[in-house]
């Protein structure tokens, strides 16, 4: 017998982030079932919001309901992290938190880590955790020691800017991520992305003008960095920008799947934001 509904979060996109009765998290995406007969009335985002629970499962005022077995195997099941970063989005493009820079999403970020889990966990902002200037910075947006475990958090926030930069810039992160869990420097590492520039999310614009400019970074949806090819093991790209450079040699430690949320297509056929900001689900190292 499958779980059942124990909480449920409205979360922005038609998504709920749903705790079940064995304690999963899971995220359900409601936008399959908008065009369907009687579910077609959540198309209504007011509406939307007022799901409830009743019984075993959500349910809306006019009787809509999702069965839970569907609920729970239908979900993208994902850790406790990874929910409090889409309870974040969530709340940024519905307005009722500020951002306007990538410190305030990491405070922000920060301070729902530390409302969460109380005394279980020390946080240190811009650590300076390498040993030397690596890809071009020498510290960690955010390390946090959770129940013993070391975690490393870099952060990307990004207005409509389309610069080569930007793509090396992530990559960069995510490569000094993958080194220090490397060299055993941190346990577990998540990389965390939020924007509505277009050039993050496409991999050619209008026109088939090459947006990234440099094939070997690639950030738009679905973009993928394999970590064997032939069995043999690959690494990240090198480059450079006018503010870092990364000469280092280091193995993409698995396969790493670009993931866009909150986004639609334009009269381009193009991803955008469907609301404030774009954001990554997480990249977890």
């Amino acid at each position: 017998m499958n779980p059942c509904v124990k909480s449920v979060k409205v979360l922005s996109d038609y998504q709920l982030l749903i705790i079940f009765t064995n304690d999963e998290i899971g995220l359900y995406d409601c936008k399959p079932l908008l065009n369907f007969g009687v579910f077609k009335e959540l198309q209504d985002i007011e509406y939307f919001n007022q799901v409830s629970i009743v019984g075993d499962t959500v349910t809306w005022v006019n009787e809509q309901d999702i069965c839970p077995d569907t609920l729970y195997l239908e979900s993208n099941m994902v850790d406790e992290i990874t929910g409090i970063w889409y309870e974040l989005m969530s709340d940024i493009n519905s307005g009722d938190e500020f951002c306007s820079s990538e410190k305030t999403l990491v405070f922000h970020f920060a301070w729902r880590l530390k409302d969460k889990y109380r005394d279980e966990i020390k946080l240190d902002f811009e650590k300076n955790i390498f040993e030397n200037n690596f890809s071009g910075n020498t510290w960690l947006d955010l390390y946090v020691i959770l129940n013993d475990e070391k975690i490393g958090f870099e952060f990307k926030f990004k207005g409509n800017t389309n610069t080569t930069n930007t793509h090396i810039d992530v990559v960069h992160d995510i490569k000094r991520l993958s080194w220090l869990k490397e060299q055993k420097k941190i346990d577990k590492g998540y990389f965390l992305y939020a924007t509505n520039s277009k050039s993050a999310m496409n991999e050619v614009c209008a026109g088939g003008r090459d947006r990234t400019a440099h094939l070997d970074f690639i950030t738009h949806h679905s973009a993928r960095y394999e970590a064997l090819e032939n069995n043999k093991i690959k690494y990240f790209p090198k480059g450079k920008t006018s503010s870092t450079e990364s000469n280092e040699t280091v193995a993409i430690p698995h396969n790493i799947i670009f993931k866009w949320n909150g986004i639609k297509l334009d009269k381009f056929k193009e991803h955008v934001s469907s609301g404030k900001y774009a954001w990554l689900t997480p990249i977890i190292i």
